[in-house]
């Protein structure tokens, strides 16, 4: 199970930081949680009203810091949690090189879109920019709304195991019987999750079928971040 960080927790002091981040105490400890080798991808939450009422997080200039600070350091990830995702992608076109994209992840929302055809033509417009293409479906959505063509044309499906827009929340048991559908449904298909991840519900969604864990508040409210790296991949590896 391979785990990715989500750092929406220190949004906050990278955005303050956004002029000189790799001095920034929350950069530093990013780094350091790297250097474990633990990390498969640092996995950057892109929020914005209306999807995300009343919270924005990770405006482009500070993607564009994030992703500067750690180009070759590690792959990385970005979820648009927004109502039209291909404006931001678009202008993350012009900070990350076009050969560099073939590991970047970029999940788009089910929720975006009024239509499968409009899902499957936005991931299509990743593909053709080189990114890694990723669709992810909120945990209230009904299962039906992710067809079985949206999910093979995507590189890789996301699965919310929470309401997404906000950290710390539990685990829901509905997330594992979502994993457990659509991963004996496409078994051929990697499948990430992403809430309330903690050493205990990590092996539920392992189990139900998920491949990669997106982690956040566990290990980033930690008093002590690098060990709760180290226990959230016991035995995953």
């Amino acid at each position: 199970m391979l785990v990715s960080l989500s750092i929406l927790d220190y949004e906050p002091e990278l955005a303050a930081h956004v002029d000189n981040i790799s001095e920034c105490r929350a950069m530093k400890t990013i780094l350091n949680l790297i250097r474990t080798e633990r990390i498969h991808r640092v996995h950057i939450d892109v929020m914005k009203p209306p999807m995300i009422p009343k919270r924005m997080a990770f405006k482009i200039d500070l993607i564009r810091a994030v992703c500067e600070n750690l180009r070759g350091k590690i792959p990385l990830g970005v979820h648009l949690m927004v109502d039209d995702p291909c404006p931001i992608i678009e202008q993350m076109n012009a900070f990350i090189p076009r050969n560099e994209r073939v590991d970047f992840e970029i999940f788009i929302q089910r929720e975006s879109f009024g239509s499968e055809a409009d899902t499957i033509e936005t991931l299509e417009f990743l593909k053709g920019c080189n990114y890694k293409s990723g669709v992810c479906m909120n945990l209230p959505t009904p299962t039906d709304a992710l067809t079985a063509l949206i999910v093979e044309t995507s590189d890789i499906v996301l699965l919310m195991t929470v309401p997404m827009g906000a950290g710390g929340q539990k685990y829901s048991e509905e997330g594992s019987r979502r994993i457990t559908l659509f991963s004996e449904r496409h078994p051929e298909k990697t499948i990430a999750v992403d809430g309330g991840m903690n050493p205990e519900t990590i092996i539920k969604a392992q189990k139900a079928g998920a491949k990669i864990a997106i982690v956040g508040s566990f290990i980033t409210r930690s008093k002590d971040p690098v060990n709760a790296v180290n226990e959230m991949c016991q035995g995953k590896f």
